[in-house]
């Protein structure tokens, strides 16, 4: 039998993990998966000998108090490390533990193969030269990850992009809209931050269109009971995205799948000023939301920090309900991304690359 430590440390790293051990075990059945993950990996047959809770922060003011805590669980993982001495160390994101991670494994004369890469090429280039001194392996999930990462010496691979796995044809949508989607994040202080500034937008622009649909989904972890205290009597919670024409959506995963779907959005973000202020010291992109720096242009609205307000989404929501060209042309944007990332199976790429290292 041979043995594999997987780390992750987040929902959407937890479900692209738990794709991966499915893909290596038709290949090979002979393998066991133990770490730190969570419910989906733990589904799929892996030993979680840490949850991923342990690790649930959210930007830099969040840390600091929980510092201690992470590095119980640094100190434990790299104790099972040298207890258990794996095959390989695949790790998947969380790049401000697992490079240390990789650094320990690699120390120890471990293999390691990191899936989905740091954004080194947003900030801290140093970064990937780094990861060619600690890694066997990067899988990364956007195309031009691949010849960045090499031309620091890395042996990177582009393997798809894990949303690819589960993209549909795109989505029929009305327009103008009848259906609007409020996705304001899954945890509790971006919801804090964020959904009071999407129902601003949502009161102003229902005003002029009393005709329009508002919906919620609501992430897994939260309590929609939590959540309808919180909203409008008018908006439907839901539990996974439901069929919409267009959407307000925090910055980060969900963007992407929105794109991927079709469905036109606008990009919405705020944290705590000391967060803002320290990230945007280090962040030298023009774009942070992921179906912009994909298409290396500005397809969607971006409404960052201080620009975020109710009526700023307002007049953006309102201009794709009274443009049909503009709500075509987002279209026709996306459907081009989709083709720049491909049909690659991600999660069968990096089982395929996990395979090859055992044998």
């Amino acid at each position: 039998m041979k043995n594999i430590l997987m780390v992750a440390g987040e929902p959407s790293a937890d479900r692209h993990a738990s794709q991966v051990i499915r893909a290596v075990r038709t290949l090979d059945d002979g393998v066991a998966f133990f770490g730190m993950g969570g419910p989906a990996m733990e589904a799929s047959g892996m030993e979680c000998v840490y949850s991923m809770d342990e690790l649930s922060v959210m930007g830099f003011s969040d840390v600091i108090p929980k510092m201690g805590r992470i590095l119980k669980v640094y100190q434990g993982l790299t104790h099972l490390m040298k207890q258990r001495n794996p095959d390989i160390v695949v790790l998947l994101d969380l790049p401000d533990f697992n490079m240390r991670i990789a650094r320990r494994a690699h120390a120890h004369g471990f293999r390691t193969l990191y899936y989905i890469a740091p954004q080194a090429w947003a900030w801290r280039r140093s970064r990937a030269e780094h990861l060619s001194k600690i890694t066997n392996g990067l899988a990364v999930i956007f195309p031009f990850e691949e010849e960045f990462f090499r031309s620091f010496g890395v042996n990177a691979r582009y393997v798809g992009h894990p949303i690819m796995e589960l993209a549909r044809e795109m989505a029929e949508v009305s327009w103008p809209p009848k259906r609007i989607a409020l996705l304001p994040g899954s945890r509790s202080h971006e919801i804090s931050q964020i959904l009071p500034v999407m129902l601003e937008a949502k009161r102003i622009v229902g005003e002029k269109h009393p005709e329009i649909s508002w919906l919620l989904p609501v992430a897994p972890g939260l309590e929609p009971g939590d959540i309808e205290k919180l909203v409008d009597g008018d908006i439907e919670l839901t539990g996974e995205l439901p069929e919409v024409d267009l959407a307000m959506v925090k910055s980060g995963t969900s963007t992407l799948e929105l794109a991927v779907r079709g469905i036109p959005e606008i990009i919405c973000y705020r944290t705590s000023r000391i967060n803002y202020c320290i990230a945007s010291s280090f962040v030298k992109i023009p774009h942070i939301g992921m179906p912009n720096i994909i298409s290396g242009k500005r397809i969607v609205p971006e409404l960052i920090q201080h620009e975020f307000t109710g009526t700023r989404l307002a007049e953006f929501l309102l201009r794709f309900i009274q443009d049909r060209s503009l709500f075509c042309q987002t279209r026709n944007a996306f459907s081009h991304m989709r083709d720049l990332l491909g049909t690659k199976k991600a999660s069968q790429g990096v089982a395929q690359w996990i395979c090859e290292m055992l044998h």
